[in-house]
């Protein structure tokens, strides 16, 4: 966790020379000015890489908090002090090395009601919010349940199906462009999209890549089940234009297509309550096979 812990006695010497203006996210800084008049209670910044939605979200505080006339300045003490996580309003959460756990969503709660130290809004970012833990996630939604003024979350998340659903339904959602190192990992996915597809046909091809420690992480395992969702939408709407969505159609009825989606969500859920990752891909493996062989046995 990472919270600003910013003082009055801070030389602005120490602080960054501006505030970094997010590049190649134009269609959501309009938004972003759009939306600053009357702030969301919940953001949801979903798309692009980590680096890329903490950056939005820096913008966002600093729009909210930059007291010149056409905010962010970018170069004013607030908008630098936003940029070097010293602002007195700005608190981070991060699940980049560890779980956010309750304790310090407690802590930010506390404080709600009372009103922002120094700016116009107290802006609170969950970074890689899907690290949140079970607890911390329901004492989230409590506070969101009973919104005060003066208070804005920013939830950052790879993609809104890795949060909690009750989470996603609370939050304005915007979807950040994709990075070059975000495609590049399409790759890997698609790879792993294979194994899944020749499993649910044949049976064979999946556990002898699932039993070798540390091949799958919880990550990558969320990437796959969402590739999987993908593919599914395609399914149901009779767009079998790539191998998985293809076999949908040509091996899952109605109803098996319907289940799936259903199982697809439990994955999600299971991840987020730190279910192994490797036995999550085996049981959508062995999900998908079953509904392969009941659909067989219904034609």
């Amino acid at each position: 966790m990472v919270q600003s812990t910013a003082k009055t006695e801070v030389i602005s010497e120490q602080l960054p020379a501006s505030l970094a203006k997010p590049e190649g996210q134009e269609r959501v800084l309009s938004l972003l000015h759009r939306m600053a008049h009357n702030p969301p209670q919940v953001l949801l910044l979903e798309g692009g890489a980590p680096q890329d939605r903490l950056t939005v979200s820096l913008y966002w505080a600093a729009l909210l908090n930059c007291p010149e006339n056409d905010p962010p300045c970018l170069s004013c003490p607030v908008c630098r002090q936003v940029q070097g996580l010293a602002f007195r309003d700005l608190y981070v959460f991060s699940g980049v090395e560890e779980a956010i756990k309750i304790d310090g969503v407690r802590h930010i709660r506390a404080g709600m009601g009372q009103r922002p130290d120094h700016g116009r809004m107290r802006v609170i970012v969950f970074h890689q919010a899907q690290e949140l833990t079970q607890s911390a996630a329901n004492s989230l939604l409590k506070a969101m349940e009973e919104p005060l003024p003066g208070n804005s979350f920013v939830l950052l998340a790879p993609l809104r199906s890795w949060l909690l659903p009750t989470l996603v339904s609370r939050s304005q959602v915007l979807t950040l462009n994709w990075s070059h190192d975000q495609r590049s990992n399409h790759e890997q996915t698609c790879e792993w999209q294979q194994r899944l597809t020749g499993f649910w046909r044949t049976g064979r091809g999946l556990f002898e890549y699932t039993a070798k420690k540390g091949e799958v992480s919880r990550n990558l395992v969320q990437e796959i089940v969402t590739a999987c969702q993908q593919a599914l939408v395609k399914a149901m709407q009779g767009r079998g234009d790539e191998e998985m969505s293809q076999f949908m159609v040509q091996s899952l009825d109605a109803q098996a297509l319907m289940s799936l989606d259903q199982a697809l969500h439990k994955a999600h859920q299971a991840l987020h309550l730190q279910t192994t990752p490797a036995l999550v891909l085996d049981w959508v493996g062995v999900q998908g096979w079953s509904l392969v062989g009941r659909s067989n046995l219904c034609q």
